[in-house]
Parts: C-alpha cells; structure tokens; sequence
C-alpha cells in the first residue's frame, strides 16, 4: 500500500447558489405585484386627489358603500360608471335592500363643487341619513 503515491480527489461538498438566486428573485417579483393589487378596490379605475381637513374623524364600516366624484364629473358607484337618474334608481335599490349601509362619498379636490352636492343630494333623497365625506388627514 502505497499512500504517497496514490492521490485521491476529495468530493468537493457546497451549495449551489443559482437555483437559490432563482428562487428569491421570483418571490421579489411575486411581492412587487401583489402589492400594487393591494390598493382598495375604489382607487383601482379613478384616481381622486382628496381634499384635506383637520377636523375629520376615522369611521369604520364593516361593508361600506363607496360613490366616487372623479375631477371631471363621472360618478362611479361601486366602480361602476353611472349616470345621475341611474345613481337614484340604485340608492333605492341598496336602501331597500340593505337600510343601514354606510355611504362612502369621496369627492376629488378638483371635481366641481355642483357634481358632489347632486351626489349628496340623491343620497338624501334615496332615504340614507348618514354620509360620510371622505377627506386626507392634514397634520397640522
């Protein structure tokens, strides 16, 4: 036996970092889309620049139904684009079917003041008593 002369190869033991790489790099991708799905569902469609006060107060609604004023007039209802006579028709149809729903109006900064008192207008006037304006908190 002859243990100078014989020279043996050691196994080379380590990890192998590409499938490793792989994987990391698909959760990052993974996380980066869902979080831009993330936003609620009434800031998908209309982007609305919201007014800002200090006065206002944080409501919570287990189901709340949200009626945005886009800048340029268009009245979604549940992000469902809406007319003003059609904007009644379903006020009546939810109050009929849920009498104590929680009214979420978001009017933008921009929308003119006339479209978001016609839309507080046919809230009223479908019968719900209770609206809330939804504002940006200013830290003053």
């Amino acid at each position: 036996m002859n243990f100078r002369g014989s020279r043996r190869r050691r196994a080379e033991f380590g990890i192998d970092l590409m499938p490793l790489i792989d994987v990391v790099f698909l959760l990052l991708i993974f996380f980066l889309i869902t979080t831009s799905f993330a936003r609620p569902k009434d800031e998908q469609r209309i982007p609305v620049n919201l007014p800002s006060g200090v006065t206002g107060s944080d409501t919570q609604s287990d189901d709340p139904v949200t009626i945005v004023v886009a800048a340029d007039g268009r009245v979604r209802f549940e992000n469902d684009e809406i007319a003003g006579a059609d904007l009644a028709e379903r006020l009546k149809t939810l109050k009929k079917d849920r009498p104590d729903a929680a009214i979420m109006l978001r009017g933008d900064t921009e929308a003119a003041h006339g479209s978001v008192v016609e839309t507080l207008d046919a809230i009223k006037a479908s019968g719900f008593d209770k609206v809330n304006l939804i504002i940006k908190k200013r830290s003053d």
